[in-house]
This record gives structure tokens, C-alpha cells and sequence, in this order.
């Protein structure tokens, strides 16, 4: 065997180990929104619908904080990789104060995105359902932001079963929240929707807590010396950690927008429509933990080598997620064509709904390489702070090309669902291309400059 082949099995095991727990924690917190379809499902189509927009349009606010904030890790990673774990503490606590920056802000936000449904077109049924929906689940943002700050720095250091632990516990709390507050059990008023909402906002408050309440107590962190001195905020430092993020959290909105506003337009179309959308895109949303997982494992091993000042190791690894997950990714493709009728089962018994989502869930296969292709080269790209470019590929191939063409084909010329579906195939194959094209490129740079 030769030496490069051992190192590529080397590096594969241990991007796999470093991902494997971020796989289960990703699982997990979908796993919330998954329990609460099914629940919201038992419900009635109408509070189904407005579930799967709000929660649709919450994600929304949701991963641009997480990206925001994600810079941490690569920032971490570059410093221990390099040796310079007496700067990690400083730098973490910037990243504090960015988490309560960007919370803060996201709350009017959601609001305002609540707000915009009445006057959207969305149907009347829906429309004051996933408005409430929206503005109660706004309050745990800050929770969240508070939550994503100290798992990064895990995650930066190489440490990911923290996140999946805490994961784990929070998952049967939301099925009890979804029971007392969606349900209106053991005296509590039934909320539908919002009981919903109220269960994942108290989830990531809790969450927050716990990722604390473990940085005090573990001895892992106890020479970095995480609370033993106080940071005050640093315009400065902010800044370039907002610099690096911000980027990251447009990436993601404009991936995450570009399916919100296919909600909005699926909304229009009628409750069987959005439903059967919701299904789709909602197990489509749960094998995409897969290759989102190792997408932050390949930021954190590139980012790791790259601090250390080994370019060649750092673009070997960013390489090699991008292949592991085209072919995780094609795995799924095939068991979405194979087993659609029972995939649909999970969600639903409604006919309507069934044959509609299972059509969708073609349109799902479709995709699922290029999505795994497009966010595994995203992580690696990520790895080398390179956040910028990333920003301006998405922003193109998603809302001057993939939108656009949902809308014409599924609105203009009258397909529908399927033709809403059909924008989000091509805007995600456009993105796997240009940006493994732009990893590709910036390699080769990086291997003529060494």
C-alpha cells in the first residue's frame, strides 16, 4: 500500500472520529424538528403547514447566527494548531460577545419576518399559526447564540462529544415540552404551534446552560484559563471575528432563504401543497446533518493544519471530505428513490399529502450529491478563512439563478410543487460546482506559493 493511500485511510478515520459525534448531536437537534412535525401532524394539516413554514423561516434566523458565530472554531483551530493555546481564552471570549451581539439582533428580526407573513399571500388558514409559531420561538435566539459560543471552542479544540451529550439530553425535554405545551397536557393550555415554539426556545436556553455549566467543570479546560480573567469587549477584535463570520452567515441565509422563500411560495399553492413540502424537505433537512457534519469536521482539521503551517496536509484533507461526503450523500439519493412510500408513512396517513410529498421526494434525490459536494467544500474553505468568495458564489447561484427559476417554472408557467423543487436542484448544483471549483483553484494557488 502505497504511502499516500495510508494517509488518505489516516486522515478519512480521523475525519470520521472528529465528525461522528457532530453526526449524532446534528441528528438530534433535527431530530426536535422532526418530533414536532410528527406531533404537529397528529394535529391537522393546518397546524402541519404552519410548523413546517415557521420552523422553515425560523432556520432562517437560526443557521445565521450559527454562522455567525461558527467562525470561532477555525479561529480556535488556527491557534492550537499553531501552539498558541494562551491566546484561546481571549479569543473565546470575543466570540462571547459576539454570540450576545448577534442574539440580541435576531430577536427584532424574527419578529419582523412574523410579521410579513400576513401580508405574503400565504394562506389565511396558516398565515396567524406560524406567525405565532415565530415570535415565540424569536426569545430563544439569545439562548442559542449563548449555546453555539462555547460549542465552537469545543469544536475548535477537537472536541465534539460535549455537543452530542447535551444533545442527547435535550431531546426527550422537547418531546415532554411538546406534550405539556403543544398539547395542552397536565393542566397547561394546548399552544398547537406555539406550544412548539415555547418547547425548542426553553430546549436552547437549557443547552446553553449545560455547554457552561460543562467549561467550569471540565479539567480539559482548566489550562486555558476560560474564566479566570475577564475580556472586556474589543471593537476591534469583534470586528475581524464578524469579518470572518458574517460571511459564513450570509452563505448560509442565502442557501436557507432560497428554501424559506420556496415554503412561502408552496404556502400559496394550499395546506395539502405546503404540508406535503414540509415532509419533503424536512427528511431532506435530516440527511443533510451528514454531510453538514463533516463539513465542520474538514474546517476544523483544515483549519488545524493550516495553523500549524501545513498547507499540503490542509488541502489533503479538505479533498478528502469533499469525497466522503459525495459519497455518503449518493447513498442517501439512492434510499430516498428506493423507499419513498415509507419514508412519507413516518409523517403522515393523509392520500393528498402522500402522493404530493412522495413526488417531492424524487426531486430530493436529486440534489442530495450536490448538496453534500457544495457544503463539504464550504467547511473546507471555512478551514482556510476563506469566507468571502464563498459569500458572493452563494448569492448568485442561489437568488440569481436557483430562486429565480423556481419561481418561473413552479409560479409562472404553472407546475407547481414540482417546479418550486426544481429551482432548488439547479441553485444547489451551481453551488457544488462553482464552489469545489474555487477550492480547487485556491489549492493549487496555495501549493505554488509553498
Amino acid at each position: 500500500m502505497s504511502l499516500r493511500v495510508l494517509l488518505w485511510k489516516k486522515e478519512a478515520v480521523a475525519t470520521l472520529l472528529l465528525a461522528g459525534p457532530l453526526i449524532v448531536a446534528q441528528l438530534l437537534q433535527v431530530g426536535m424538528g422532526f418530533i414536532d412535525t410528527v406531533m404537529a401532524g397528529r394535529m391537522g394539516a393546518a397546524e402541519l403547514a404552519a410548523v413546517g413554514l415557521g420552523s422553515s423561516l425560523w432556520a432562517l434566523m437560526l443557521l445565521g447566527c450559527l454562522g455567525a458565530v461558527m467562525a470561532i472554531a477555525p479561529l480556535v483551530a488556527h491557534l492550537n494548531g499553531a501552539g498558541k493555546d494562551a491566546a484561546i481564552a481571549g479569543e473565546f471570549h470575543q466570540g462571547l460577545w459576539v454570540a450576545i451581539l448577534v442574539g440580541s439582533v435576531a430577536v427584532p428580526i424574527t419578529y419582523a419576518i412574523a410579521a410579513l407573513l400576513l401580508v405574503l399571500g400565504v394562506d389565511p388558514e396558516i398565515a396567524p399559526l406560524a406567525r405565532d409559531y415565530l415570535e415565540v420561538s424569536a426569545w430563544g435566539m439569545p439562548g442559542l447564540c449563548l449555546y453555539l459560543a462555547p460549542r465552537y471552542l469545543n469544536e475548535g479544540l477537537s472536541n465534539t462529544k460535549p455537543v452530542m451529550l447535551i444533545q442527547f439530553l435535550l431531546l426527550p425535554l422537547n418531546i415532554l415540552g411538546n406534550y405539556l405545551f403543544m398539547y395542552g397536557n397536565w393542566g397547561f393550555p394546548a399552544m398547537g404551534a406555539a406550544g412548539a415554539a415555547l418547547s425548542t426556545a426553553i430546549g436552547l436556553w437549557l443547552g446553553a446552560a449545560m455547554m457552561f455549566g460543562y467549561l467550569r467543570s471540565s479539567r480539559r479546560f482548566q489550562s486555558l484559563a476560560l474564566f479566570s480573567r475577564y475580556h472586556a469587549p474589543n471593537p476591534k477584535e469583534i470586528w475581524r471575528i464578524l469579518k470572518l463570520g458574517l460571511p459564513i452567515a450570509v452563505s448560509i441565509i442565502m442557501e436557507v432563504g432560497m428554501f424559506s422563500s420556496v415554503a412561502v411560495l408552496m404556502g400559496t399553492l394550499g395546506k395539502v401543497e405546503m404540508a406535503a413540502h414540509q415532509i419533503a424537505v424536512n427528511y431532506a433537512g435530516l440527511m443533510f446533518m451528514l454531510p453538514l457534519s463533516i463539513s465542520q469536521a474538514i474546517t476544523i482539521r483544515v483549519g488545524h493544519a493550516a495553523g500549524a503551517g501545513d498547507m499540503q496536509l490542509a488541502i489533503t484533507r479538505g479533498r478528502l471530505g469533499v469525497v466522503i461526503s459525495g459519497v455518503i450523500m449518493a447513498l442517501s439519493a439512492t434510499f430516498l428513490l428506493v423507499f419513498p412510500s415509507q419514508i412519507v408513512a413516518l409523517y403522515t396517513q393523509d392520500a393528498d399529502v402522500t402522493a404530493m410529498a412522495i413526488s417531492l421526494l424524487f426531486a430530493a434525490a436529486l440534489f442530495q450529491f450536490s448538496d453534500g459536494l457544495q457544503v463539504s467544500a464550504s467547511g473546507a474553505l471555512r478551514g482556510l478563512k476563506d469566507t468571502a468568495m464563498p459569500m458572493l458564489i452563494t448569492v448568485v447561484v442561489y437568488w440569481a439563478v436557483g430562486f429565480p427559476v423556481a419561481w418561473l417554472v413552479g409560479i409562472e408557467w404553472g407546475v407547481g410543487p414540482q417546479g418550486l423543487w426544481g429551482g432548488l436542484v439547479v441553485g444547489l448544483t451551481g453551488a457544488a460546482i462553482l464552489l469545489n471549483l474555487r477550492f480547487y483553484i485556491l489549492s493549487r494557488r496555495m501549493m505554488l506559493v509553498k
